[in-house]
């Protein structure tokens, strides 16, 4: 059965333990943006992880933005996964402060997600494989209905550096594997993308574009040049 957690992550001082979800206990007139992560339920632990420890890190901040944590499982089954995923889409389509979608699934899954996000305008990073990344560093691929690419993947093989293993080990008592990693790393992109410049409007208070973030994300990020 799906699972859906929320929660805020906007301090270093987050708790990690146990992928649970932590609120500050500081308000902030920063304006705040949600950033999505969807996974298989087995792999939901690590990717989750992974993911929040970048944002602790960061502090909970990219730029002008405030930065909440949402996630969502997806079912282990392959036949209830596209559902899953499709509901889950749905659902960050609904939230309009959603800045993103990190997202570990199989193929028959992530590609309808992505595809639904990007009528939308809205970023996806996807731990896929080199066939995915490719089809993702192609504008006139069929996952942007749009035109506009929206997507970048992060794909597997790079094996997991020993200083992240070390850090990530001491703060949340598990070892990571390469799917912690990648989600980390994809979040780590996603932050960098936030802060440049262009992605927060000069509204006062400033509000997000999501075609800019998703240009930055893809530009900087999509390494396309190795797909």
């Amino acid at each position: 059965m799906r699972r859906a957690l929320v929660g805020a992550v906007a301090v270093a001082a987050v708790a990690l333990a146990g992928c649970g979800s932590a609120k500050t206990q500081n308000p902030t007139t920063a304006p705040t943006v949600s950033l999505w992560v969807n996974s298989t339920a087995k792999d939901y632990r690590q990717v989750a992880a992974g993911a929040k420890l970048a944002l602790a890190e960061a502090q909970g901040h990219a730029g002008v933005f405030r930065i909440n944590f949402a996630g969502r499982q997806v079912s282990d089954d392959p036949a209830a996964a596209t559902k899953d995923a499709l509901n889950n889409a749905r659902t960050s389509l609904q939230d309009t402060q959603a800045s993103a979608v990190v997202t570990a699934l199989g193929d028959d899954a992530v590609k309808p997600a992505v595809f639904l996000l990007n009528s939308a305008g809205i970023s996806t990073v996807v731990l896929g494989d080199a066939a995915l990344k490719a089809q993702a560093c192609d504008a006139g691929s069929d996952l942007y209905p749009s035109g506009h690419p929206t997507a970048i993947v992060v794909a597997a093989g790079g094996g997991v550096p020993a200083s992240f293993r070390s850090s990530f080990s001491a703060r949340l008592g598990f070892v990571p594997d390469e799917d912690a990693y990648r989600a980390y790393t994809g979040v780590k992109s996603v932050l960098a993308s936030l802060a440049a410049p262009g992605v927060a409007t000069d509204n006062s208070p400033p509000r997000l574009n999501r075609d800019a973030l998703a240009a930055q994300l893809v530009r900087a990020h999509g390494d396309c040049a190795t797909a």
